[in-house]
């Protein structure tokens, strides 16, 4: 899908269906409204950008007319295409707020592409500027968050890795998915701002939510460790490696030099480094305690990872 800007807000312009034959490889399917059709080779790059084995549901890639961005449900795949300096992430929400609503296995693809594009352009418009702050749940939000009655919302994390804002619950709902991309939502329109916030996840002992995730070197056994993350640039489209530590607002790319605020980073790959000794390796020692009984749990395998907080932005 291309698409183009008017004033703040992005407006789609086309949107491309390709899909995956085993023998043949891509095909380009139909677009909507009519457009220059991609060819087979940006269609490759496209599904690459879901890896070899298509196994992410969200993929970006470069090509020679820009970036593009995709949603993924094998063997169909949504193509969108970006102009410089435009909100990928946004365009990402988006496209996952859509999916739901499109018939992969319709018989009649010009409809569902028609609709689909109508829908995009629909949800761009309910989650951009005036619009999002007219929705009442979103409204007391922000105001609780204005008066100083609701400080911040900090996120839960799960075993499973699901992102819970609790705080939020009782404004925009129980769908943790949607509270997430309102939440961000809200960031573009620089009402709230985020910023980096210790991963959590639940102990398996006594099922509190406080649950304490310790690192350790596997050579020296230290706790002085930092994470360097492999992350993505949507300004530049270039991979870069950064340290990111809680509190934390934006990084700056060090192949464009641009700031990027953290929460639109796509993190690639995460590895610890030690301070004391100087290891680098992405298989530390992981120390599970718990907040409440102070139990230390054995056996979790999973990498503590970074999480937003956010915080009502302060003008000025």
């Amino acid at each position: 899908m291309g698409t183009v800007t008017k004033g703040n807000l992005i407006v789609p312009k086309a949107i491309f269906s390709i899909w995956w034959d085993d023998r043949l490889g891509p095909m380009v399917g139909r677009s909507y409204p009519e457009a220059a059709p991609l060819t087979s080779e940006e269609a490759v790059t496209v599904f690459m950008g879901h890896g070899v084995n298509q196994e992410t549901e969200i993929g970006y890639s470069k090509i020679q007319s820009g970036l593009v961005i995709s949603y993924m449900r094998p063997p169909n795949c949504l193509v969108v295409l970006l102009e410089q300096g435009e909100n990928s992430a946004s365009i990402e929400r988006n496209l996952l707020r859509l999916a739901p609503t499109i018939d992969f296995d319709s018989d009649n693809w010009d409809k569902e592409l028609e609709k689909a594009f109508h829908g995009l352009k629909d949800l761009i418009t309910e989650t951009s500027g005036e619009e999002l702050l007219l929705n009442p749940s979103v409204k007391m939000l922000v105001g609780d968050m204005m008066s100083g009655r609701l400080q911040k919302i900090i996120p839960k994390h799960v075993l499973k890795a699901t992102v819970r804002y609790p705080e939020a619950h009782q404004y925009l709902g129980n769908d943790d998915d949607e509270v997430s991309r309102l939440l961000r939502d809200l960031e573009d329109e620089e009402v709230l701002e985020s910023r980096t916030f210790g991963r959590k996840v639940e102990c398996r002992q006594c099922g509190n939510s406080d649950l304490l995730v310790e690192l350790q070197c596997p050579t020296c056994y230290s706790s002085d460790i930092h994470k360097v993350y492999t992350v993505f640039c949507p300004k530049c489209s270039n991979q870069f490696h950064a340290v990111i530590v809680d509190d934390l607002a934006e990084v700056t790319c060090v192949n464009c030099k641009q700031p990027v605020k953290v929460n639109e980073l796509a993190v690639i790959d995460v590895e610890p480094l030690c301070n004391a000794c100087g290891t680098a390796s992405n298989d530390p020692k992981i120390v599970f305690r718990c907040a409440t009984c102070g139990k230390q749990l054995k056996g979790a395998d999973l990498l503590s990872g970074t999480g937003l907080a956010y915080y009502f932005r302060v003008s000025g």
